[in-house]
């Protein structure tokens, strides 16, 4: 029954709204790709990039403790489709959490949100933890190669039937802001490197020629 606590939990978000406004309980992800600004990157059209997914949980109000958590991913900017990004690998290695709300079929297409729940509980018997920083999961993502050039955001879920939530070991939920993940998508390069090959073959083939026929005047 403790595999789909979350998921009855995210129902009665709404009843729990007034509470979490007023208390001083706060659980943020904070995205991390490893390269330049944490959340933000440049990739082009057909690529693929990975962001780690940790969550600062401080507890308060009704929220006790962190038990687990359950979220979405999902495309809020451009609004509409064509939505260009899907995910492709959920890895927990290292998280406390690894007892999986879903076992995922790839891709998980942002459309504008992944179908499955991506988040997970703390394994039974596991205590619940305190205040602190947690790795959630690394997470890829694939850009379709037919997507335009321009600026893209992607977000956990923060309203709706799958508002991301995490949850503490009496069954309390609170909702999870909105963290936004900032995508520049930019042209495939032009292979200058093989045109500049390309120059220096076709010049050397040239040379190569007239040394050849020179030497073919020289010995007639």
């Amino acid at each position: 029954m403790k595999k789909y606590l979350l998921a009855a939990a995210a129902t009665f978000l709404c009843s729990f709204a007034a509470v979490s406004s007023s208390s001083a309980q706060s659980a943020l992800f904070i995205y991390n790709d490893g390269s330049g600004t944490p959340n933000a990157g440049t990739y082009t059209a057909g690529s693929s990039f990975s962001f780690t997914i940790n969550i600062a949980f401080t507890p308060g109000g009704n929220i006790s403790n962190l038990e687990g958590l359950s979220y979405w991913f999902q495309q809020t900017s451009p609004a509409g489709s064509p939505f260009n990004f899907a995910i492709t690998l959920r890895d927990v290695t290292g998280s406390p959490f690894t007892d999986l709300q879903s076992n995922l079929t790839y891709p998980q297409n942002l459309s504008p949100s992944n179908p499955q729940d991506l988040g997970a509980l703390l394994p039974s018997g596991q205590s619940a933890l305190g205040a602190g920083t947690y790795l959630v999961a690394t997470i890829t993502v694939s850009i379709d190669a037919n997507a335009a050039p321009g600026s893209y955001t992607i977000s956990n879920t923060f309203s709706g039937g799958k508002t991301s939530v995490i949850t503490d070991s009496a069954g309390h939920t609170f909702a999870i802001p909105e963290a936004d993940y900032f995508i520049t998508v930019v042209p495939v390069p032009e292979p200058a490197t093989w045109t500049a090959g390309g120059l220096i073959l076709a010049g050397l083939l040239f040379t190569q020629r007239r040394r050849i026929s020179r030497l073919r005047r020289t010995a007639n």
